[in-house]
């Protein structure tokens, strides 16, 4: 089975067609915009601020780096 990642999520767990139309939906959606975690270049919900490497790093109790 072929594997999806985006900045949004991470992997997808994919286990049927549904999982797949969530992910394509979800990269229609997203526009570029600079990660406020990291200040990467990244393709983003409307409503999220940080990628998922700075998301996951928030959620574990981390500290994201400073950048300029």
């Amino acid at each position: 089975m072929p594997s999806y990642y985006d900045e949004n999520f991470g992997f997808y767990e994919i286990e049927d067609q549904d999982d797949v139309d969530f992910y394509f939906a979800n990269q229609e959606k997203s526009i570029a915009k600079k990660c406020n975690g990291c200040g990467r270049n990244v393709k983003l919900l409307p409503d999220y601020v940080y990628c998922n490497s700075c998301a996951d790093t928030i959620e574990r109790g981390g500290e994201l780096p400073e950048f300029d």
